[in-house]
């Protein structure tokens, strides 16, 4: 959980013009970095992780979505959530560059109180935008906590996270290829009824371009057909019922560019095709 909150951050920051490249990021004890020879780069120090008290700790939550056009709803334990601090330093050949960086990147995080979901790691979803906020105001006094790391105070900003933390993980459904359905069969046997099989002839799995996380709810049509599906929480879809030849899928969902792309219904292989989406 902590390390997938340092590395959310640290790609906002790369991405945001920032910085160039996450590679100009260090996550070591502020310590480490006095005499290092690094120009043009930020340093963001995981310092302090306590309970957050208004958010609530306990009861269940419901969670509805839909999954290939049918209502779902997953029922879970509410999760913990703690307010993780942390502290961003520069680094820079001048005081005046460093004091650049530091004004660009409290911009960005005063635009951005929010971290948007989508762009989390897997293991912070579920839960909604996670809040971010800057404060001057920071959970220990700020001379205490330059002296508990041996540095002498400098330039800085204070940032809290608020994050969920859920012992109670969710059970994970494995990814289905094929479904049985129950029907009448009029050939006697003991149970008087067999299961009929229905393969997927498409399936895929949808994916952000940038950092190669799932995307869900993304509405992939079925040319020259009526069929309609929505990626679910894995980004995964599949359409079934087809038959052999080939195919054209167009993709649609908010904030991303739409895209076509060709399928091949062939014999008995129905290898997941992976689709990246690029951000609008």
């Amino acid at each position: 959980m902590l390390n997938s909150i340092l590395q959310t951050l640290a790609e906002m920051l790369a991405n945001g013009a920032v910085l160039t490249s996450t590679e100009q990021i260090d996550f070591s004890h502020p310590a480490s970095l006095e005499n290092r020879d690094r120009d043009g780069s930020l340093n963001l120090y995981l310092y302090d992780v306590r309970i957050n008290k208004k958010m609530p700790s306990n009861g269940r939550q419901v969670e509805r979505h839909f999954d290939n056009l049918r209502p779902i709803a997953q029922v879970s334990k509410s999760p913990s959530w703690f307010d993780i601090s942390i502290v961003i330093t520069a680094r820079d050949r001048t005081v005046l560059g460093e004091h650049q960086l530091l004004s660009e990147t409290l911009l960005l995080l005063m635009r951005s109180p929010l971290l948007q979901e989508e762009f989390l790691t897997p293991d912070l979803r579920g839960h909604g935008n996670l809040s971010l906020s800057v404060t001057n105001d920071p959970p220990i006094d700020v001379g205490s906590l330059w002296s508990s790391l041996s540095v002498p105070i400098r330039p800085a900003i204070y940032l809290t996270v608020t994050v969920p933390f859920n012992v109670w993980r969710k059970t994970i459904v494995p990814l289905v290829t094929e479904r049985s359905f129950g029907v009448d069969n009029s050939i006697s046997d003991i149970s008087r009824s067999k299961a009929k099989v229905q393969r997927v002839a498409v399936a895929g799995i949808i994916k952000n371009i940038l950092n190669s996380e799932p995307l869900r709810r993304v509405e992939i049509v079925l040319e020259g057909t009526e069929k309609l599906a929505i990626s679910n929480r894995e980004g995964y879809f599949f359409f079934e019922n087809l038959t052999f030849g080939n195919y054209t899928l167009h993709l649609k969902r908010f904030g991303y560019q739409s895209k076509s792309c060709d399928v091949f219904v062939g014999e008995e292989s129905y290898v997941p095709k992976e689709i990246l989406l690029m951000p609008s």
